[in-house]
C-alpha cells in the first residue's frame, strides 16, 4: 500500500510500482510477497533463497514510496534528503527483526533503496530522539542489488 501521506497519481498507480519490485525480486532468483494490508509501514518482502532454491528464512521488508515529495535536494551541497513524514513508521521500521528498506520511485520511473532501519537506530540513539530527514543514498533497485542483499545476509549459502 502506499502511504496516505502520497499524492492521489501516486496512489493510483501503485500497483504499477509493486509489480516491477516484485519482478526484480524474482529475477534474483529469491521469493517476492506483497502485503494486502492496510498501510503499516511495509509493503513487501523478499526472502532469501540458499544455493539449492530452498527458502532460508532471511528476509528483507521493503517499504514503498512513490513520486518525488520524498527527496529534495538539498541547496548548500545538492544533496538528496530524504523526508520521513510519519514517526510511527520510523519505530515500526526500527522494531523489525530484518533489514527494512525504503524505496523510492521518483517520478520518472527511477527506482532505488537504501536500508533504513539500521540507520534509524543509529540516528535515533535507538528510538530516544525523533529523525526527520537524512540523506538518501539509494542504490539502484535491481537484480544486482538484490543479489548483493543476498550474499550480505547469507554469507554465500
Amino acid at each position: 500500500m502506499i502511504p496516505a501521506g502520497c499524492t492521489l497519481r501516486a496512489r493510483r498507480f501503485a500497483p504499477v510500482h509493486l509489480a516491477p519490485l516484485g519482478s526484480t525480486g524474482a529475477l534474483a532468483d529469491q521469493i517476492s510477497r506483497e502485503f494486502n494490508v492496510s498501510d503499516q509501514g511495509i509493503d513487501m518482502e523478499i526472502e532469501f533463497t540458499d544455493d539449492a532454491h530452498a527458502a532460508t528464512g532471511a528476509k528483507l521488508y521493503l517499504q514503498l514510496m512513490s513520486g518525488d515529495s520524498y527527496t529534495r535536494k538539498r541547496r548548500s551541497d545538492g544533496a538528496e534528503i530524504f523526508t520521513l513524514k510519519k514517526q510511527r513508521h520510523a519505530e515500526f521500521w526500527m522494531a523489525q527483526a530484518f533489514p527494512v528498506l525504503l524505496v523510492i520511485r521518483n517520478s520518472e520511473g527511477e527506482v532505488r533503496w537504501m536500508e533504513g532501519r539500521d540507520w534509524l537506530k543509529r540516528a535515533s540513539d535507538n528510538g530516544k530522539k525523533p529523525v526527520k530527514q537524512t540523506a538518501f543514498e539509494g542504490e539502484r533497485f535491481d537484480v544486482m542489488s538484490v543479489r548483493r542483499w543476498r550474499e550480505r545476509m547469507l554469507g554465500g549459502k
